[in-house]
C-alpha cells in the first residue's frame, strides 16, 4: 500500500519498539507520542536512520494520554492510521481502578475520541490481549477454546474484590483488560465511528526486546518469565506465545485487511504457532547448554488454551514464526548480554 502517516502510541515499549521499526521500514512515515522528552531522544538514537536521514520519524510530546484535546492536536489533519499500544502492564500498582482500569479505559477514549473528528483517519489498530476474550481464571482451565465475540460473557465488573498475594496482580491485569476492551467495543457500538476499528488479542509476546540494555535488567516479561520458568522447572504460565515480530505484521497488515462485517469491530486473535512446555523444554536442552534449564523434557505439564486464529491467519495473512525461531531470537540475545558482561 502507499506510504502514510502513522500515529503511535506506547512506541518506547516493547511491542511498540517492534511496531515503529516495522511501519519505518515498510517505507510509512510515523509520528510516536512520548510522555517526556528524554523518550524521545532515546528513540531517536534506536531508530537513528529514519531520523537522521529519511526524515520519516517524528515525535510529539503527550504527558496525559487520557488528554484527547491534546491527541487530537498531535493527529492533525494528516494522520492516516493511528497504532494505539500504550496501556498499564502488570505489577503497576495496588489501586485497580486508578492504576488499572482507569488509565487503560480513559487513555483508549481519548484515542478513539480524538480520532473521530479527525477525518482523515482510516483505521485505529488497538493492542488488547487473549486476557480480554478469557474469564479472569481461564489461564488455570486446562485447554480453554478462545474464540472472538467471548468478551461480553465474562463475569467481571469494576467493583470485584481481587484475591491477596502473588496472584492480585495478574488478576487486576486481566480485568483491566476485559474491561477496557468492553469500553471498545460499547464505543464503537454507541459512536459508529468513520474510521475501521481493529483490536489486536495476542497471547504471551515473546522475543527480541530491542528495549533491553543489559543481562542484568529484566527485559520483556514474558521473556522474563520464561527463563524463571526454565531455570525454576516450574512454568509460570501455560505454554501461549506469540512472536513480537508478528504481532508487529499484525499491526501494519490491519492497515488494510478485511474487517468483520458483523460486529463494530475487528477482533483478531494472535495465538501464534502451537506449543508446549515439553518441546520447548526439549529444544532448549538440545540448542543451548548455556541457559539454566531444570524443567523435565517429559513434563506432564498442563494443557495450554486453545485460540482460534484462523482470522489472523487468514484476512490478515499471517505466517507465524516458528516457536523455534521465537524463543531463539531472545535466548541468543541474552547469551550476547552475558558475554558482553563476561558471564
Amino acid at each position: 500500500m502507499a506510504a502514510s502517516l502513522v500515529f503511535i502510541t506506547g512506541g518506547s515499549g516493547f511491542i511498540g519498539s517492534q511496531v515503529v521499526q516495522d511501519t519505518l521500514k515498510a517505507g510509512h512515515r510515523v509520528r510516536v507520542s512520548v510522555r517526556r522528552e528524554a523518550q524521545a531522544e532515546q528513540l531517536k538514537e534506536r531508530f537513528a536512520p529514519y531520523t537522521n536521514e529519511q526524515d520519516q520519524l517524528e515525535f510529539v510530546v503527550i504527558p496525559d494520554l487520557t488528554d484527547s484535546a491534546v491527541i487530537r492536536s498531535a493527529l492533525g489533519e494528516d494522520v492516516s492510521y493511528i497504532f494505539h499500544l500504550a496501556s498499564p502492564l502488570p505489577g503497576r500498582g495496588t489501586d485497580f481502578k486508578a492504576e488499572y482500569l482507569g488509565p487503560a479505559v480513559k487513555a483508549t477514549e481519548a484515542v478513539l475520541v480524538a480520532a473521530a473528528t479527525a477525518k482523515a483517519v482510516k483505521r485505529v489498530v488497538v493492542m488488547s490481549s487473549l486476557l480480554a476474550l478469557m474469564p479472569l481464571d481461564g489461564l488455570r482451565i486446562p485447554g480453554l477454546v478462545i474464540n472472538e465475540g467471548a468478551n461480553a460473557s465474562i463475569q467481571v465488573d469494576e467493583d470485584m474484590v481481587f484475591p491477596e498475594g502473588p496472584r492480585s496482580d495478574g488478576a487486576k491485569y486481566s480485568a483491566s483488560k476485559i474491561l477496557a476492551h468492553r469500553f471498545t467495543i460499547e464505543w464503537a457500538t454507541q459512536n459508529k465511528p468513520h474510521f475501521a476499528l481493529v483490536t489486536l488479542h495476542p497471547t504471551f509476546v515473546v522475543g527480541y526486546d530491542q528495549t533491553q540494555k543489559s543481562a542484568a535488567s529484566p527485559g520483556a516479561l514474558v521473556n522474563s518469565w520464561i527463563l524463571a520458568s526454565l531455570a525454576s522447572g516450574s512454568p509460570a504460565i501455560p505454554a501461549g506465545f506469540v512472536d513480537v515480530r508478528d504481532v508487529s505484521q499484525a499491526h501494519l497488515n490491519g492497515m488494510d485487511a478485511p474487517l468483520n462485517p458483523d460486529a463494530p469491530l475487528t477482533e483478531v486473535i494472535l495465538a501464534g504457532p502451537k506449543t508446549s512446555w515439553e518441546g520447548i523444554v526439549k529444544f532448549v536442552k538440545a540448542n543451548y547448554p548455556a541457559i539454566p534449564c531444570t524443567m523435565s523434557e517429559e513434563g506432564p505439564y498442563q494443557q495450554p488454551f486453545i485460540a482460534d486464529s484462523s482470522r489472523a491467519e487468514g484476512d490478515f495473512g499471517i505466517k507465524w514464526h516458528t516457536m523455534d525461531e521465537t524463543i531463539s531470537s531472545f535466548l541468543d540475545q541474552q547469551l550476547q548480554f552475558n558475554e558482553r558482561a563476561g558471564l
